[in-house]
């Protein structure tokens, strides 16, 4: 029988707060690119680093909404 390691909920907390700092850090990288493609003024470019930021942001209100401690005060 496979079971799933236990993980206790300090540890799981810290990996959720890892989660959600890797997609702070991907919205950010994503803003950037944005930024510089903007400046290119080539739209094929600017399209993708909004598709870019899209799922950025998506990946970041996932991580937030896995998280029991966060945004329910």
């Amino acid at each position: 029988m496979i079971t799933a390691p236990s993980v206790s909920p300090a540890a799981s907390g810290s990996v959720a707060r890892d989660r959600i700092a890797a997609a702070e850090r991907h919205m950010y990288d994503a803003e950037t690119a944005l930024h510089a493609a903007r400046q290119t003024h080539v739209d094929a470019w600017i399209a993708a680093a909004y598709d870019h930021l899209h799922a950025a942001i998506l990946e970041h209100t996932a991580a937030v909404e896995a998280t029991p401690e966060c945004g329910k005060e």
